[in-house]
């Protein structure tokens, strides 16, 4: 018998969990550990933040949905890995104590790096949990008029919502920002082709913002919030009213010892999702050191990546599923400005971008069937 332990439950941990306990025999002993039992659909949350759907309609409870597959669930967190001892050590309200394993997945997720940006937690709204949707939505409730802005800080690798957020407000203030009252802007770091892992989209992206009358800047990499600015690197600064963030991310410095992470402590995998100088150990997710941006959709495939391979070794033979680092997402503009986009990271050859409302519905439909497998 087997014993796998996958660490974290968001989108590359549940589907890794799923993918074995359908293809493995059932006397293989899977467990995940995750934080909390609840699950957050988070390409949902703009949806949330703009009453558009309800927290019960994004979240369910981690523990049924594994516990339904023959999957058992730990509520706790990695505080130490042992490779060499082939053994986790958790904290949490489950166990406290080590968790030895024959097979590894590392699915923990990024960390938000907020203190890099001084004031980003005093001042700075985000859409990356449930509460922070609904408390960003209750303020933008309340606004009426003056500046928003909606913006990447450096070391963020979420641009879909930015996007959709900035569109999502642009139709909540048509009126007053047709009259005056309202101003709209989105903030990058540096070009949109960088925030997009190399794609080029800015011209059909720069042409929906401006018929959506939401101002664009570039290279303005936050630096420090105070009550009234954003202040950039190079100490330029803009005013705000209403301000809504994602915050920089980093990796998991728990990790360092084993010396398997970059700079930022995200892990170093190859291409069939094995870590980097470690047995019978894979990364997926957010926690990856892959370029670019980090969606929900190349978690699940590097997670089916993954469990193909881990499948393959626990039957004795060579893993030889191959994972290919390419963006295929939705920009969803509430109409026909809204974007599809498929480009390769890893082989810019690979690019397709198409326009229109068919591909707002398309989202809306993957994302419908998300929630409905997991009810």
């Amino acid at each position: 018998m087997a014993k796998i332990l996958i660490l974290g439950g968001g989108f590359g941990g549940l589907i890794v969990a799923e993918r074995l306990a359908s293809s493995i025999d059932s006397t293989h002993d899977i467990t995940v550990v995750a934080p909390s039992r609840k699950f957050t659909f988070y390409p949902g949350l703009v949806h949330l933040a703009f009453g558009q759907c309800s927290a019960d309609d994004i979240t369910f409870d981690l523990a049924t949905k594994l516990k339904g597959v023959g999957v058992r669930y730990i509520e706790g967190e990695m505080i130490e890995l042992d490779s060499s001892g082939k053994k986790a050590m958790i904290a949490g309200d489950d166990i406290s104590g080590e968790i030895h394993y024959d097979f590894l997945v590392v699915a923990i997720g990024r960390r938000l790096a907020t203190g890099r940006v001084p004031g980003f937690f005093e001042y700075s709204n985000h859409l990356l949990g449930t509460g922070a949707a609904l408390k960003f939505g209750k303020a933008a409730s309340n606004f009426d008029r003056g500046k928003i802005i909606v913006g990447l800080c450096p070391g963020a690798r979420l641009p879909v919502p930015v996007c959709e957020t900035a569109f999502a407000l642009a139709k909540r203030f048509e009126k007053q920002i047709a009259g005056g009252e309202v101003h709209l802007s989105v903030v990058f770091p540096e070009s949109l082709q960088s925030a997009f892992g190399g794609a080029s989209l800015h011209k059909e992206l720069e042409s929906a913002f401006a018929r959506h009358h939401i101002n664009v800047l570039y290279d303005f990499p936050i630096s420090e919030i105070t009550p009234e600015h954003l202040i950039s690197s190079q100490k330029n600064k803009i005013e705000y009213d209403l301000l809504v963030l994602v915050p920089p991310f980093r990796g998991n410095a728990q990790l360092r010892r084993e010396g398997i992470v970059d700079a930022e402590d995200f892990v170093l995998v190859d291409d069939r999702m094995k870590i980097s100088g470690l047995e019978s150990s894979y990364a997926v997710g957010d926690i990856v050191a892959f370029s670019g941006p980090k969606f929900a959709h190349m978690a699940v495939r590097q997670a089916e990546v993954a469990a193909a391979n881990l499948i393959s070794e626990i039957n004795s033979s060579q893993p030889e599923t191959t994972y290919y680092h390419e963006i295929a997402t939705v920009i969803d503009a509430g109409g026909p400005d809204s974007i599809y986009l498929h480009y390769g990271i890893w082989d810019d050859s690979m690019y397709r971008l198409k326009k229109g409302t068919l591909w707002g519905w398309a989202k809306e439909a993957h994302d419908r069937w998300w929630k409905l497998r997991n009810r």
